[in-house]
């Protein structure tokens, strides 16, 4: 069988104008991970990651950390949902303020929380939103991407070991959809995922089994545990 280590991306910039960007500690975390893959004598055969700059710095990083000099191919399928516009677009349609960062984004990912159940059913447009220049992508438009970036990997041949970067959101989807889960877990799931957690998978053809899920072992040691982030 082939194997998957699934990354949510680094640290990025959460409450800056882009958040489209790692930190230094999201730099330090994929160089991080990326020397435990070396020490650990993985070796990459491909690595993949979504169109965003967070996603593909944090790969750059992961290769640059395990010596690994290889190209990093482009999926979109494994692009984060738009949250900033479904934020926008949930709150306009409630009548309310897209809450403050300020306090580290406790109430503002409660809303989320609220906006992703809306989401998933179908009930939100950017036409709500009379400010938004960014269309909402729909529900099944996310899961169907999602799936079908996912599922491309089966045709590979078998035993291959492939790096992906993807974000919490389409990471949650991924494994909600690997294991059967509804809306409600596949929204904690995706609350949980922390920076440079992986995801590792075995799959063949016939699917994907989950072997272990947001693990941080680059991380867990005494003099990092300043390093466990969620944003």
């Amino acid at each position: 069988m082939s194997q998957l280590y699934l990354v949510r991306h680094g640290q990025a910039s959460f409450g800056a104008d882009n958040y489209d960007q790692l930190s230094e500690l999201g730099e330090q975390q994929a160089v991080w991970l990326g020397d435990y893959f070396r020490e650990l004598g993985v070796t990459f055969t491909r690595a993949i990651a979504g169109s965003m700059k967070r996603q593909q710095q944090t790969a750059q990083g992961i290769l640059l950390g395990a010596d690994q000099p290889l190209s990093v191919a482009i999926d979109a399928g494994f692009n984060e949902f738009d949250f900033h516009t479904l934020a926008a677009v949930y709150c306009h349609s409630a009548g309310m303020e897209v809450p403050s960062v300020s306090d580290g984004g406790r109430l503002f990912f409660q809303m989320l929380r609220k906006a992703m159940h809306t989401w998933s059913r179908d009930e939100l447009h950017a036409s709500h939103n009379d400010n938004s220049s960014h269309s909402l992508e729909r529900w099944q438009q996310f899961h169907d991407r999602v799936h079908n970036s996912l599922h491309s990997l089966t045709a590979l041949e078998s035993g291959e070991t492939v790096l992906v970067v993807s974000s919490g959101g389409a990471m949650a989807m991924a494994v909600s959809q690997i294991l059967g889960c509804g809306v409600d877990t596949l929204i904690d799931l995706n609350m949980q995922t922390r920076n440079t957690g992986i995801h590792h998978f075995h799959f063949s053809q016939r699917g994907f089994q989950l072997t272990t899920f947001n693990a941080l072992p680059h991380l867990q040691r005494r003099d990092r545990l300043h390093a466990l982030t969620y944003t």
